[in-house]
């Protein structure tokens, strides 16, 4: 039974290897979240920043797999339920590690604008020019925060 040209309703064994290969995604995707989320903690900021492409393109094709997935969901349902159970429970997974990972993330983004933010004033303050005010005492005057640069190189 075809519902419409862009759409091919998938034989049992199709529907078996979509869930197969959607929670093949999931698990490779669950597992490079979670060595994310370690090396974070850890702060080995460089070796997490290395798993960010393959995150994307894992992400990507989990995004695609889902897609088609949910387009066959009531035949998968109806065709492989032992399969379909099997994705529920990955994705219920996928979801908890997303939650961590967001939280860690997070995290470390608010702290390293939190040091950002607290180096930017340190300069500042030292650049402050000296002057007299009006009882003759020395005074600092106030410029804003210093731009800063930083190099990844280092």
């Amino acid at each position: 039974m075809t519902t419409s040209a862009a759409f091919r309703t998938p034989s049992r064994d199709e529907a078996g290897q979509m869930v197969d290969r959607i929670v093949e995604t999931v698990e490779r995707l669950n597992s490079i979240m979670q060595r994310e989320t370690e090396l974070i903690r850890a702060a080995k900021l460089k070796e997490a920043g290395q798993l960010v492409d393959d995150k994307a393109t894992l992400a990507g094709l989990y995004q695609r797999e889902l897609e088609a997935v949910r387009a066959a969901a009531s035949v998968i349902g109806r065709l492989v339920p032992d399969r379909a159970e099997v994705l529920r429970n990955r994705l219920a997974g996928l979801q908890e590690t997303l939650s961590v990972n967001l939280a860690v993330v997070g995290t470390a983004r608010a702290v390293a604008e939190d040091m950002m933010r607290t180096v930017a004033d340190e300069v500042s303050k030292r650049e402050m020019p000296s002057v007299y005010g009006m009882r003759g005492q020395i005074a600092q005057t106030a410029k804003g925060p210093a731009p800063l640069s930083l190099s990844r190189r280092s």
